[in-house]
Parts: structure tokens; C-alpha cells; sequence
């Protein structure tokens, strides 16, 4: 017969507690913290290389006979960008105080879908009235690419604020006590609209 091997309870192995999985929040933060220093070097450059051309040519449009950009409209859809960045705030504020979040969020969202309809129909206007990638010299190109990269941002940002969004609607995910995940969307969302406040200074007022 076999002996019995009596184990302590040290033996056995432990679970780990909710608090222990994971990173901690502090690195989790630092974390997107550096990513969005490494995203603003990209902007910065890019807006760089923008004004250095700007600034080279004789006359900006250098292509003569290019449609006016949009200002006003551009210019309401940059206040549904920063609304949304205000709602979200109002998520962020709601969840620490206790609650859903849910409807601040379906806000976000639909302010940044609304952002990014807005750029499309612009997109679409120019491209009727003569201006697009190949149109226009460097100035049509380089205009695309600020503003299509930013608007690639958004698209991201607001699949990350459905996923939050479908996460507290099934789950309640985010609480007072847990909403690491939700903070480091909003640092992306606000850098994003904050981004944009740039962009639209340089290419549609200066």
C-alpha cells in the first residue's frame, strides 16, 4: 500500500486574487502614456513637414483654381469632436461616482461617428470640385494624409468606446473600484480631439 504524503497548505498552489491579476493601473496608464508621446512625435511631424512646404512655396495653394476648403462646416464638425471629448469626460466622472456611464458613452459614440460622417461628405466635396490625392500637387496630398490619418485615429477610437460600451451594457465592467481600462481610452480620445484642434488650426485658419 502506497504511504499517504500529507502537503501543507503552502503546497498547494494559490489563487491569485482580482488584484493581483494583471498589470498594476499605474503601468497600464504609463503605458498608453508612452504610446501617445510616440503618436504626438508622428503628428508633429507630419504637421513639420506640412508647414516647411507651406512656408517653401510662393503661393499656398501652389496649384492655382483649387476649391476653397470648408471652413465653417469643418469647423462645426470640430465642435462635435470637442463635445464628444466633453462626454466622455462625463463617463469617466460618472463611473468613479458610481454609476453606468452607458448613455454619456452612446453619446460619445455618436458624436464621433458624426465627426467622422462629417469628414466623409468633405472628402466627397472636393473630390467633386477638383481636389483629392493626385489633385492639386503637394498641397492635395498632403492635405489627405493629415487629415485621413487623423481620421483613421477616430475610427479606432470609436470602435474602443463601442467596446467599452458593449462591456459595461453586458458585463458592468467599470467601477469605482476598476475602470483602468476606460481611463486609458479617454487619454486616447482626448489626444485625438486634441490633435484634431491643431490640424484644423494649421490647415483650415492659418
Amino acid at each position: 500500500m502506497s504511504s499517504l504524503v500529507l502537503t501543507s497548505s503552502s503546497d498547494h498552489p494559490t489563487i491569485p486574487t482580482e488584484k493581483h491579476q494583471g498589470a498594476p493601473p499605474f503601468v497600464c496608464k504609463f503605458g498608453m502614456i508612452v504610446f501617445l508621446l510616440s503618436e504626438a512625435m508622428l503628428f508633429a511631424g507630419l504637421i513639420g513637414g506640412y508647414l516647411v512646404l507651406r512656408m517653401a512655396s510662393a503661393q499656398w495653394p501652389p496649384t492655382p483654381n483649387l476649391p476653397a476648403l470648408p471652413k465653417i462646416l469643418t469647423g462645426c464638425n470640430t465642435l462635435v469632436l470637442i463635445a464628444s471629448s466633453l462626454a466622455f469626460h462625463m463617463v469617466e466622472v460618472s463611473v468613479k461616482n458610481g454609476k453606468s456611464g452607458r448613455r454619456w458613452l452612446f453619446l460619445t459614440i455618436l458624436l464621433g461617428s458624426t465627426f467622422l460622417c462629417g469628414q466623409a461628405y468633405e472628402w466627397t466635396h472636393l473630390y467633386h470640385e477638383g481636389l483629392w490625392f493626385h489633385l492639386g500637387g503637394i498641397y492635395g496630398s498632403s492635405f489627405f494624409v493629415l487629415t485621413g490619418f487623423h481620421g483613421v485615429h477616430v475610427l479606432i477610437g470609436v470602435l474602443l468606446i463601442l467596446w467599452c460600451f458593449l462591456r459595461q451594457v453586458f458585463f458592468r465592467s467599470f467601477t469605482q473600484q476598476h475602470h483602468v481600462a476606460l481611463d486609458n481610452v479617454g487619454l486616447y480620445w482626448h489626444f485625438v480631439d486634441i490633435v484634431w484642434v491643431f490640424l484644423y488650426t494649421v490647415l483650415y485658419i492659418l
